[in-house]
């Protein structure tokens, strides 16, 4: 395991069980217990990403490249089932890293590291990935796991900073080898699908990014190219399954490959931001 998969696999026992509106056989935001309420979301995820870019590299390279992922990030986000708001806002970082990973913590923050955008093939495949993580936060996956642990410990409710600094602590000491469930994924892989398709992009890009990712699988077992591929493919269901899962939703939703309306690319294309990378 390098050292931004652990990274990423330890502050993923911010990864949980959620739901939201609309989600087939989910409850509705409103159902939730909300121990921890949308203030205290967005204090964690503070916290969170100090402790992330403590340890992680964050890219400092040209800022065509920041912009590119959070023009496209903000965007997915604002058709999202939890859009920002006066407290939930959404921030994007590029992480200077070759791995192939996304990942996504409480309270707004995703994280896109420069090794998926150099994989990736067109800006439709990069904002299908975003708006995967964006589906993490508006299910409140991390959240609901995060609420888990509170209870354990006799926690109604968190009453400053420094019980949420001590939550944050703990969660990554023992999120080691925690990930999120295939049934969240398979959440946030319909969630992404539907929200890349709100803002514009082709939600056919995700079919593209698994097909490929299918081309660097190892075909047998014990035989793992692939450990620079990280916490955002480490324990997602099969590679397979989840083309055809998406290929099935876009045929229910009616979205042919080349439905018009529909973007592969932006203003700025994925063959400019890799060439300032």
């Amino acid at each position: 395991m390098n050292r931004l998969h652990a990274i990423a696999v330890a502050t993923a026992m911010a990864l949980g069980v959620a739901a939201v509106p609309g989600a087939a056989g989910c409850a509705g935001l409103g159902e939730e217990s909300w121990i921890i309420p949308e203030e205290d979301e967005v204090a964690l995820g503070q916290r969170f990403n100090q402790e992330l870019l403590a340890q992680m590299p964050e890219f400092k390279g040209d800022p065509a490249v920041i912009q590119y992922v959070a023009q496209m990030g903000a965007a997915i986000a604002a058709v999202s089932d939890r859009p920002p708001n006066g407290v939930l806002q959404y921030r994007f970082t590029v992480v200077d890293s070759d791995e192939i990973n996304a990942f996504a913590i409480p309270g707004g923050y995703v994280y896109v590291t420069k090794g998926l955008l150099k994989t990736a093939r067109s800006g439709a495949e990069v904002a299908s990935i975003v708006a995967h993580e964006i589906g993490h936060i508006a299910a409140r996956h991390g959240v609901k796991q995060l609420e888990t642990m509170m209870l354990a410990q006799g926690l109604g409710s968190l009453i400053g900073d420094e019980q949420i600094a001590e939550l944050v602590s703990g969660a990554i000491q023992v999120g080691t080898g925690l990930t999120f469930s295939k049934d969240q994924e398979r959440e946030a892989d319909r969630l992404g699908v539907a929200y890349a398709n709100a803002a514009g992009w082709n939600p056919w890009g995700m079919v593209d990014f698994f097909s490929f990712l299918l081309t660097l699988e190892p075909k047998e077992k014990g035989n793992d190219p692939l450990t620079g591929l990280g916490e955002l493919f480490a324990t997602h269901p099969d590679t397979a399954e989840r083309v055809g899962s998406v290929q099935a939703q876009l045929g229910a939703m009616g979205i042919a490959r080349e439905a018009a309306g529909l973007r592969w690319e932006a203003g700025t294309t994925l063959d400019q931001v890799k060439a300032a990378l």
